[in-house]
């Protein structure tokens, strides 16, 4: 495997942005456990720069900024590419792999509140200390029945198998649970939270009790921010940031670092169909594909130390000529 950061930043400079990805990793004990991102370039067409599509919608980009730079009176204009589907791509497993598996959650989840199972929530399962040594499959297992147990009715489980200390990547796992709580989470904003009362069977005294029993810790996270293409928590975001911090097991077939789990179970319904609209980042309108013919220079290597994946252009150049025609198939 292929874990130089310096090699991996030159395929893709994306990686500089997060720590997490930046740091090496301590993996003796676990060396078949890879964080995703940290293989091979899986083809000579991962990250091949396939063109633009763009947002013409100039006045909805009004006193907004992008890359630290004001866009009023630009269109937005993003560079497409090629992604292959492999975790471990050091260039594609941010957005292709990951991309891929944060559209399905979302899409499963968002199917889930329609059922009426209510809101979703982001709850992370820390182990034992002392079942750090089980295999992935067997602490999935257990990590399942902890979920449970504690009161979740259904909902997606991503496993990371580290986390930051010391410099380095530590071999760590635990799991983060996207789903719904049964009959909800109302201990958010409760002015007894982390100091219950005698007789309170709210999530968080239910959890705190039971990791006095097992060990296993489990914690319910803040209320997650709103998407910027609309007014619903982002739960893409979140299940976007969670995939590319992910750990898959190599050495075997296929590794499912996602699995679903309740009433939100495979079984249960089926997944609908994932449609990727190409929304602008600054007004959501759908973009649309063109083709660049102005004279700015498009970075369009992934691996430039000055690559941005959306940038902002004129319509017209300074003598009034297109920059952009919309591309004809």
């Amino acid at each position: 495997m292929d874990k130089s950061y310096s090699r991996r930043f030159a395929l893709n400079s994306a990686i500089s942005k997060n720590v997490y990805h930046r740091l090496p990793v301590d993996d003796v004990g676990h060396e078949n456990y890879v964080p995703v991102g940290r293989g091979v370039q899986s083809s000579p067409l991962c990250g091949k720069w396939t063109g633009i599509s763009r947002c013409k919608n100039v006045e909805g980009h009004e006193g907004a900024s992008l890359n630290g730079e004001d866009v009023t009176g630009k269109s937005i204009v993003r560079n497409r590419h090629m992604w292959c589907k492999r975790s471990l791509c050091p260039i594609c497993f941010i957005r292709g792999w990951s991309m891929r598996r944060a559209r399905s959650i979302e899409s499963r989840l968002e199917e889930g509140v329609k059922r009426g199972f209510g809101k979703v929530e982001h709850i992370v399962v820390s182990p034992s200390v002392v079942d750090h040594s089980l295999s992935e499959s067997e602490l999935r297992k257990k990590c399942r029945a902890v979920l449970f147990d504690r009161g979740i009715s259904g909902g997606s489980m991503l496993f990371h198998g580290y986390s930051k200390g010391n410099g380095c990547l530590r071999w760590k796992p635990h799991y983060h649970f996207l789903g719904f709580v049964k009959d909800g989470y109302h201990c958010r904003g409760c002015k007894h939270k982390s100091n219950c009362i005698e007789g309170c069977i709210g999530f968080d005294a239910r959890a705190w009790k039971a990791f006095q029993k097992d060990g296993y810790y489990v914690k319910v996270f803040s209320e997650r921010k709103k998407s910027y293409y609309s007014d619903k928590p982002n739960v893409f975001g979140t299940a976007l940031y969670q995939a590319h911090h992910a750990t898959v097991r190599i050495g075997i077939g296929r590794m499912h670092v996602v699995t679903w789990l309740g009433a939100c179970g495979n079984r249960k319904y089926a997944s609908p169909k994932v449609v990727s609209v190409d929304k602008c980042p600054i007004c959501s309108d759908e973009m649309v594909r063109s083709v660049f013919v102005g004279s700015q220079r498009i970075i369009k290597d992934v691996g430039h130390p000055d690559y941005k994946p959306f940038w902002a252009c004129a319509e017209f150049d300074e003598f009034g000529e297109p920059n952009f025609i919309d591309h004809v198939r």
